[in-house]
């Protein structure tokens, strides 16, 4: 008798259990159906985001002087779920109030597809001090359908509130390839980019994610800032760059094919803190267009079978980025690409005529190549209006130079852009190929600086009589055109600092004296044989003072980067 009343009673209990859990489930169901007011830009695809609640779903929430543990977390899904290729990552855009206040421990913690990551404060444990009004956090995620994200807030070790002031809120969401790395903030930019795997030891930047975190496919490294040293180490190996006495904003970039000879963790070292860092996917560049950047010591160096053309490769010189440098694999191809030209800006007695296949069978053009926007131009405008029936590699050429602005089309035809284009070939020897490299680099910078022009003319109507009617005499026996001032200028600066300031005397006064001496033109040597060894390592020395207060360069040395 004793149990008759609980069972009368149980289904009536059944049935308000049954109608309060059901009016739970529509409240929860109405706390997850929350679409957020940010942004998500995820290409390819239009999942939606929901906040578990009105705070998530604004995407923003006061901290200041709060207890962490009465700050409710903020929690987002997706629907239909985010599909996540290989190698992305997703990026958090947020703020941190204004005025900006300053939080030194890591902001919250991140659970994210079963990982969790750390949403930072700053960059104080890069050695950034700078308060940036908007971090940008790309924080790994592994491929597949993600869910969601959870966001925990985390006070500092030992901080029972956070600190005034304080308040989160989140921009926008993006799903965006992995990269490594950070960006400071720019002059009109207010944002800080951040991502994982990035420390400071010991006065080195190290890079190093683990093998579940690497990104897919190839890797480039680009360094900018005021910096004038940087290294690269990774598994014994090092690339070392001097950018001394260049422009306050330097660019170290390291191409795939030579990154990938190193191993991680990646050490970057540099004289100051880059304003930026990236180790992330290089972009396409379709073959022959799009030059491969990298320095002259990068071009001597870089893997022939990483050539994205068995014929040749085209680089932009990094420091110089208006000038081109084409590497070939032999001097037939180099012909291909430049002999006619040669004839056409150079060669005494057929400058400015267009030579057919014919014509220059048996002539010798050059080993190394260089040539202003303005001969260009030139060369391509008259092949245009005579119609003249260029090589397959030499409209290839065109194509280069129209695609890089080094040429530019008008309705009036082709006019000069910026830059020059230069060349070396692999059928050089490696000392040639240095050498070669270096006058051709320093015939680019030629190009492109009036006030290297400037100097250069100077120095050559200074020069000593007995001097310059050698040199005239020299770069006549070689087939320059003479007539043409400022070619002998060119060639004149060139030769003086295509070798250590050293070894110009020798060059000079033994090297290019032997040459004219069992000539015809014997004659213009001067009565005193050690005139020309003295006269020209001075002028070799006061070029080399010259690019050394410009550039950091020296005679001898275009390049800035030396690979280990």
């Amino acid at each position: 008798m004793t149990r008759a009343p609980v069972f009368r009673v149980l289904p009536r209990f059944r049935r308000k259990a049954r109608s309060l859990l059901l009016s739970l489930l529509v409240l929860c169901s109405c706390a997850v159906k929350r679409p957020v007011v940010f942004p998500l830009y995820s290409p390819g695809q239009t999942p939606a985001l929901y906040g578990a609640s009105k705070e998530a779903a604004a995407g923003r929430l006061e901290l200041a002087d709060r207890k962490p543990e009465r700050v409710r977390p903020l929690r987002y899904h997706f629907e239909p779920p985010l599909a996540v290729p290989a190698g992305y990552s997703l990026e958090f855009r947020y703020r941190l109030g204004a005025p900006y206040a300053p939080v030194e421990a890591p902001l919250a913690a991140l659970e994210l597809g079963g990982e969790s990551w750390t949403l930072p404060g700053g960059a104080a444990y890069l050695g950034l001090r700078e308060l940036p009004f908007e971090i940008r956090y790309a924080a790994p995620v592994q491929e597949g359908a993600l869910q969601g994200f959870t966001l925990r807030f985390l006070a500092g070790p030992g901080e029972e509130r956070f600190p005034p002031g304080l308040a989160f809120e989140l921009r926008s969401l993006a799903l965006i390839p992995r990269w490594y790395g950070f960006i400071r903030p720019f002059p009109g930019e207010a944002a800080l980019s951040l991502t994982p795997f990035v420390s400071l030891e010991a006065d080195a930047l190290v890079i190093d994610p683990g093998p579940r975190y690497r990104a897919a496919g190839e890797l480039e490294l680009t360094l900018t800032g005021p910096l004038s040293l940087a290294t690269v180490e990774g598994g014994g190996a090092e690339i070392e760059y001097r950018l001394e006495g260049g422009p306050p904003f330097g660019r170290v970039q390291i191409p795939p094919v030579l990154l990938s000879r190193l191993y991680w963790p990646l050490q970057v070292s540099t004289d100051a803190m880059p304003d930026a860092m990236e180790l992330a996917a290089p972009p396409d560049r379709p073959f022959p267009l799009e030059p491969v950047p990298a320095d002259p010591g990068i071009v001597l160096s870089y893997p022939q079978d990483a050539w994205r053309d068995a014929r040749y490769e085209v680089f932009r010189w990094t420091r110089f980025s208006s000038i081109l440098i084409f590497d070939t694999a032999d001097y037939r191809v180099q012909e291909r690409l430049f002999k006619r030209l040669a004839f056409f800006v150079e060669k005494a007695g057929y400058r400015g005529r267009l030579l057919s296949d014919r014509e220059m069978e048996g002539l010798h053009g050059w080993n190394a190549h260089d040539y202003s926007a303005e001969d260009l131009a030139a060369f391509f405008e008259a092949a245009g209006e005579a119609d003249f029936p260029l090589s397959s590699e030499e409209r290839e050429l065109l194509a280069v130079l129209l695609y890089t602005g080094v040429i530019a089309e008008t309705g009036a035809g082709l006019r000069a852009g910026e830059g020059a284009v230069i060349s070396v070939s692999r059928e050089s020897s490696a000392a040639l190929r240095t050498r070669f490299m270096t006058h051709e680099g320093f015939h680019g910078i030629f190009f492109i600086d009036q006030d290297f022009r400037d100097f250069s003319r100077s120095r050559w109507d200074a020069l000593d009589p007995q001097a310059k009617a050698f040199l005239r005499s020299y770069f006549e026996y070689m087939r320059y055109d003479v007539q043409e001032s400022s070619l002998v200028v060119n060639e004149f600066m060139a030769y003086c600092l295509q070798q250590p300031v050293s070894q110009a005397g020798g060059y000079f006064g033994n090297t290019l004296a032997g040459v004219i001496a069992a000539s015809w033109r014997a004659s213009v040597l001067p009565d005193d044989p050690s005139l020309l060894s003295r006269v020209l390592s001075a002028e070799a020395a006061a070029f080399s003072r010259y690019v050394n207060r410009r550039w950091g360069l020296e005679a001898g040395r275009i390049h800035s980067a030396v690979i280990r």
